[in-house]
């Protein structure tokens, strides 16, 4: 081929590569540019009088991106084979960024003499991805750093994505979650019942679907939930993906059966106390009718003695002392009773006001048994038949004996026993 046919040819070359509107260049095997084309001038603000001749160190002032420009060129080269979709910033302005193509070129004889480079702009698309990237990040940021556990599955309910909440709920790794389904971690008796929303169409009504139920553990342990779940829509708004929001309800539960506790215990120790003071009525109405029995006995035997003679006089007045006396066994017979099923009400009472007080006397122990109750000092008067002058030296006797200062209610201190 004569010189003049090489150079029209060429010229015609250039003329096409310069009706392309991708970056072409040109370098030779010892990484030397030898062409660019017009679009490659215009992006860079390089002439191809300022860089034929030169390599990528002497024409790139970031000698970073210059050495990974040249180990792709010499790549190509010393393989024979091209190198295709290299994403790499523009070398005068790193924030645009070019897909690139780079292809040996060869003489006649099919020896390699350079790389031959095509490079497009993928600004737009590649600030979209790394968009794209960085919402993703920081959604699974969220996602994953969410105080309660959230689960996306498809629209079968066979799970996509878990959050460590999730995981951590239900004791599974996430891997061994990614493999389950709704239906794999609810119990078989809530099963019907939650299907009845999917077959009902409640998505169409309402956005979220909220509802209390149980989850099976990985421990086999019943897990109480309340579960908010509602539709991903894709860009066409058709139904994508199913969400949920899991909420433990292990502490409210925990909350609640200590609430029923506290009031089952506060139950019963009301009904203690209106089971003693009943028990104290029938004691007193005992008392009363042993009372009045006694009394119209000792009538009759006095009435009796008028009609004695001064012999028999004596005899009589001894057998009214002594069923006096009697009387007065029977009466500790009844305080008996009343110890005893005032024990039975409140078992761990007197062993622990013996243990904490083992000093006191039974008349103190029983004054005790009165405060546990409740009862004023006119009542314990009234069933002790002692004065109210004498209950109220006892309850002073008793403070000052167990250094009970004079602000706490000697009822509120023993009903702690």
């Amino acid at each position: 081929m004569s010189e003049t046919k090489q150079g029209l040819n060429i010229s015609i070359q250039q003329q096409i590569f310069n009706t392309v509107p991708a970056l072409i260049f040109a370098k030779d095997t010892e990484n030397r540019f030898i062409s660019v084309n017009k679009a490659y001038e215009e992006v860079t603000g390089l002439s191809f009088n300022e860089i034929v001749g030169k390599n990528v160190f002497d024409v790139i002032a970031n000698q970073a991106l210059a050495e990974a420009y040249f180990k792709d060129d010499l790549e190509v080269l010393e393989t024979g084979l091209p190198k295709r979709n290299i994403i790499e910033p523009l070398s005068t302005d790193e924030s645009k960024w070019f897909i690139t193509d780079k292809i040996p070129f060869r003489d006649e004889k099919g020896s390699i003499k350079g790389v031959i480079g095509f490079s497009v702009d993928i600004t737009e698309r590649k600030n979209a991805e790394d968009a794209l990237t960085e919402s993703e990040q920081k959604f699974r940021r969220l996602f994953d750093s969410a105080p309660e556990a959230i689960v996306i599955s498809d629209l079968k309910g066979r799970f996509i994505s878990v959050n460590k909440a999730f995981t951590e709920l239900l004791g599974y790794s996430c891997d061994e979650a990614i493999a389950l389904s709704f239906r794999d971690i609810t119990p078989d008796w809530l099963v019907d019942s939650e299907m009845d929303y999917y077959r009902d169409n409640h998505f169409q009504e309402q956005s979220v679907i909220n509802i209390e139920k149980a989850y099976i553990a990985k421990s086999g342990d019943m897990i109480p939930v309340c579960v908010n779940y509602w539709l991903i829509y894709d860009e066409t708004g058709a139904p994508y993906r199913l969400a949920a929001y899991v909420k433990d309800l292990s502490v409210n539960r925990k909350a609640e059966n200590l609430e029923m506790s506290r009031y089952a215990l506060e139950n019963a120790q009301l009904k203690n106390e209106l089971d003693a003071k009943s028990q104290l009525i029938s004691l007193k109405m005992a008392q009363l009718v042993e009372k009045n029995t006694m009394i119209v006995s000792l009538m009759k035997r006095l009435e009796s003695l008028k009609t004695l003679d001064p012999v028999n006089l004596k005899d009589g007045i001894d057998k009214i002392i002594k069923g006096m006396s009697e009387c007065g066994k029977e009466k500790k017979e009844v305080w008996k009773e009343f110890e005893t099923t005032f024990g039975s009400i409140n078992s761990s009472f007197y062993d622990n006001v013996n243990k904490a007080f083992p000093f006191l006397s039974n008349n103190e122990r029983r004054l005790v048994a009165f405060l546990k109750m409740n009862l004023s000092t006119r009542e314990i008067s009234g069933i002790t038949h002692q004065t109210i002058r004498s209950i109220e030296m006892a309850r002073s006797r008793l403070r000052k004996k167990l250094n009970i200062d004079r602000q706490t209610s000697l009822s509120a201190f023993f009903s702690q026993f």
